[in-house]
C-alpha cells in the first residue's frame, strides 16, 4: 500500500469535494491506487508503476470511475509547444488506462482540457510503454477555441455543500460536470446545450387524442405526458432496446397496429414501471388509460396511438432528441390544457399559475436552506410549489446528486396530495413524472440508478387515500417532524366541510388538534399549517381574501396573529387562478 496515501488518511477516502473524491499525489502508482479502490480493478500491466498528480473520482465501492486526471508540469513552465504535446501524450496514456472521462495538464498559470475517449487522427501517436497507437481531441468551447479555463481545487476539509465552496472551486465543478454530460467518443465541444419546446407536439397529439376519444382535456392530458415520457426514457437511453421509442416504431414496418399497441402495453409500459417503480401509495410516473388500461392493450385505439407515436418521431427527426427540455416547458404544459378543462375540480383547486409559484418561491429564500431542513406543500396537486425551487436553483438540483453510489438529499422536499379513485390520484403521478422531467440531465448521467430516483420521486410526493381528509389527517406532534418552510395553495370550499368536521370530531386527537374551528377548508388548512411549522419556520399560503373579512373567521385570524408574526399581505389580481370561480369539492 501507498506510504502517501497511508501518511495522508487517503487509504479510504480523499477530500470530499461535493460529489467527487479529490487525491493530490504524484508518488502513488496505479496498482496502490487500484487496490485503495479509487481506479477500475483491471490489469494495468507496465503502467503499474505511473504516478499520476492529481485525480478527481466518482468512488464507488462496486464501480469507481476516474473523472479527471491532472497532469502538472514540473518545472512550472510550458517552453514551446513540442512540450505540451509530449505532456499532453503522458497525461493521454494514463486517462486511457484508468478510463478517464478527461484530461487536464497545467503549468501553473496556463491550463489545457483533452478528450482521451475521442479519436482524432491529427493526434496520433505510438504509446512507448505499450506501444499502442493512441489519440485524443483538444476540448474546445462554444466559439471554437480551446478550453482553458483554470483547474483549481482550493477547499481542504471536506464539503458536500457545492455552494460553501470557494468560488474558483465551484466553476471548475461546475465545468467538470457539464464536461461530464456532453463529452462522448464523438463529440469534444462544449456548446450551449438547445433547449427542446415539445409544447406544440404536446398539443397536436392532445388535439387527436381529444378528437378521437372525446374524453376531457385532463384525461387526454395524461396520456400525452406517457408518452413524453416514454420518448423522453429513451432519448435519455434509460430506456434500451427492445423496449425503447426507436424499437417501438420499428416494429411499423412489419406489424399491424394492434400488434405495436400490444407490444406497448407488455413490453415497454412494464419496463418503464420496472425502472420506476411504484411507492407505497400505488403510483409512479405514468398514468395514462386511453391506450393502456388495467395493463391490458385499448385496440380499438391502436390507430390513434400510431397516429401519436408518428407526431412524437417527426418531431424528433425535426428538432432533436427531448433529452434537453425547455425548462419552462414542464408547467406551460399543465397550464395550457387545465385553463381550458370545464370538468376539472380536484386538479384545478390545487393549480397555481407558475407566475404566483415562482414570485412565491424566490421571496421564500428556499436556496438558503441548510442541511437537515424541511420544506412542505401539504396540497401540492402537480408539484409546482415543490418542483419549482428545483428548477430555479442548481444547488437545490444539486440535492439530488447520487454521491458514493446512493441519493441521499440534504434538505428534504415534501408534497401531499389525496384521493380514493383513478382520477385523483393523477395529480401526483403527473407530479411525479414532472420531477423526472426537470432532473434529466442527473438521470441521464445515472441511468443505472432509475429505482433509488423512484424512490425518491415516491418519498417527495405522498398520495393520501387512507381518509377523506387527506393532509389534515396528518399530525405533526414532534418538532423534528415539523417543517421549516411551507409553501401552498390550499383549496377554498366551505361546501361539504360539515363532513370533514365531522370526521375531526370523530377522532380524538385531531379533535384536540383543530381547536379553531374555522370556516372552510382553508381555514383548517391554516390552522394545519401554522401547527406544523418549527419554531422559526416560515409559510407562504395563498388565502381568498373573505378569510381575512369574514365573521366567522375571527378565531382563524386571532389564531395567526397570536401564533406568528405576519411579514405581508399581498393582494394578487382578479381572476390570476384558472378555476377560482368554479364550484370546487374537496
Amino acid at each position: 500500500m501507498s506510504e502517501e496515501l497511508q501518511s495522508r488518511g487517503m487509504l479510504n477516502k480523499g477530500q470530499v469535494v461535493f460529489r467527487y473524491e479529490y487525491l493530490v499525489i504524484g508518488a502513488t502508482n496505479l496498482l496502490a491506487l487500484r487496490k485503495a479502490g479509487y481506479i477500475p480493478n483491471r490489469d494495468y500491466g507496465n503502467y503499474g508503476t505511473r504516478k499520476p498528480d492529481r485525480l478527481l473520482v466518482d468512488k464507488n465501492s462496486n464501480n469507481p470511475s476516474v473523472i479527471a486526471v491532472v497532469e502538472d508540469k514540473k518545472n512550472g513552465r510550458f517552453l514551446n509547444r513540442k512540450e505540451i504535446i509530449k505532456t499532453i501524450q503522458q497525461c493521454n496514456d494514463v486517462c486511457q488506462e484508468v478510463g478517464a472521462k478527461i484530461g487536464i495538464i497545467t503549468d501553473g498559470s496556463k491550463y489545457i482540457w483533452f478528450n482521451p475517449n475521442q479519436p482524432n487522427e491529427d493526434n496520433i501517436y505510438q504509446d512507448l510503454t505499450t506501444h499502442k497507437s493512441r489519440s485524443y481531441t483538444i476540448i474546445t468551447d462554444e466559439n471554437d477555441s480551446d478550453l482553458k479555463k483554470p483547474f483549481i481545487i482550493d477547499r481542504k476539509e471536506d464539503q458536500l455543500d457545492l455552494k460553501k465552496l470557494p468560488d474558483s472551486t465551484q466553476e471548475t465543478i461546475r465545468t467538470i460536470i457539464e464536461l461530464v454530460t456532453v463529452l462522448s467518443s464523438t463529440n469534444s465541444t462544449v456548446k450551449p446545450m438547445i433547449q427542446i419546446d415539445p409544447l406544440p407536439l404536446a398539443k397536436r397529439v392532445w388535439q387527436d387524442i381529444w378528437v378521437a376519444t372525446g374524453k376531457s382535456p385532463e384525461k387526454c392530458l395524461y396520456n400525452v405526458v406517457e408518452l413524453l415520457i416514454f420518448k423522453f426514457l429513451s432519448d435519455l437511453e434509460v430506456l434500451k432496446e427492445p423496449a425503447n421509442f426507436a424499437f417501438l416504431y420499428s416494429l411499423y414496418n412489419n406489424n399491424s397496429n394492434d400488434y405495436v399497441l400490444d407490444y406497448y402495453a407488455k413490453v415497454c409500459r412494464p419496463k418503464i414501471i420496472e425502472l420506476f417503480p411504484k411507492g407505497d401509495d400505488g403510483t409512479t410516473v405514468i398514468n395514462g388509460t386511453i391506450f393502456v388500461e388495467n395493463d391490458r392493450p385499448v385496440l380499438q385505439m391502436a390507430t390513434l396511438f400510431r397516429n401519436s407515436i408518428k407526431k412524437f418521431n417527426e418531431f424528433g427527426n425535426e428538432f432533436g432528441s427531448l433529452k434537453n427540455i425547455n425548462k419552462d416547458f414542464k408547467t406551460k404544459l399543465y397550464e395550457n390544457f387545465l385553463k381550458q378543462s370545464e370538468g376539472l375540480k380536484t386538479l384545478g383547486q390545487y393549480f397555481t399559475p407558475r407566475k404566483v409559484v415562482r414570485a412565491i418561491v424566490q421571496m421564500s429564500g428556499v436556496d438558503h436552506l441548510v442541511k437537515g431542513q424541511k420544506v412542505c406543500d401539504p396540497f401540492c396537486g402537480v408539484g409546482g410549489f415543490v418542483l419549482e425551487p428545483i428548477n430555479l436553483y442548481q444547488s437545490l438540483r444539486d440535492n439530488f446528486l447520487p454521491i458514493s453510489g446512493s441519493i441521499n438529499p440534504k434538505i428534504q422536499f415534501r408534497g401531499y396530495d389525496k384521493g380514493f379513485e383513478k382520477d385523483e390520484e393523477r395529480t401526483i403521478i403527473l407530479a411525479k413524472a414532472n420531477m423526472l422531467i426537470y432532473l434529466a440531465d442527473i438521470v441521464s448521467k445515472y441511468n443505472n440508478m432509475t429505482n433509488q430516483f423512484a424512490t425518491i420521486f415516491n418519498d417527495v410526493f405522498k398520495l393520501l387515500s387512507q381518509t377523506n381528509l387527506g393532509t389534515l389527517g396528518i399530525i405533526l406532534e414532534n418538532e423534528e417532524d415539523k417543517y421549516d418552510l411551507i409553501m401552498t395553495n390550499p383549496p377554498y370550499v366551505t361546501s361539504g366541510i360539515r363532513t370533514l368536521k365531522n370526521e375531526i370530531q370523530e377522532k380524538t386527537n385531531l379533535n384536540d388538534f383543530y381547536r379553531i374551528n374555522a370556516g372552510g377548508v382553508e381555514g383548517l388548512a391554516l390552522e394545519w399549517i401554522i401547527r406544523s411549522l418549527k419554531m422559526g419556520g416560515k409559510a407562504f399560503v395563498i388565502i381568498p381574501d373573505g378569510l381575512l373579512n369574514r365573521l366567522n373567521d375571527k378565531k382563524i385570524r386571532q389564531f395567526l396573529l397570536e401564533e406568528c408574526i405576519l411579514d405581508a399581505i399581498i393582494s394578487l389580481p382578479a381572476k390570476t387562478f384558472f378555476l377560482l370561480l368554479k364550484k370546487l369539492t374537496y
